[in-house]
């Protein structure tokens, strides 16, 4: 098998790993990589093994969170409108103070 198909298969393998994990779950998950890597604990040659796997971990939590974020624009778009727009209105005026 060659190293691209075994990363692959690897890939594939940690995304259903995880595809049940809750945001908070997948975010310990994400914490433990992390905390792993910063501990110089991992040889160098399962760095980028280390890394990837983070990588597949954060794009879950980025898919839990867009989709938390659609749901709550179906309930109520229009508050989500007048959200963004006190946001903008609150960026520029801290912007134009500095």
């Amino acid at each position: 098998m060659t190293r691209a198909k075994t990363k692959a298969s690897q890939i594939k393998a940690w995304k259903k790993d995880i595809s049940g994990l809750s945001y908070e779950e997948a975010t310990q998950a994400l914490d433990l990589i992390l905390a792993e890597l910063q501990s110089d604990s991992v040889p160098i040659a399962d760095l980028q093994n280390r890394v990837l796997h983070g990588e597949v971990v954060l794009d879950h939590c980025e898919a839990l969170l867009k989709s938390v974020e659609q749901a709550v624009l179906q309930l109520d778009p229009d508050n989500m409108i007048e959200t963004n727009n006190l946001t903008e209105s609150i960026t520029n005026t801290e912007s134009s103070n500095a």
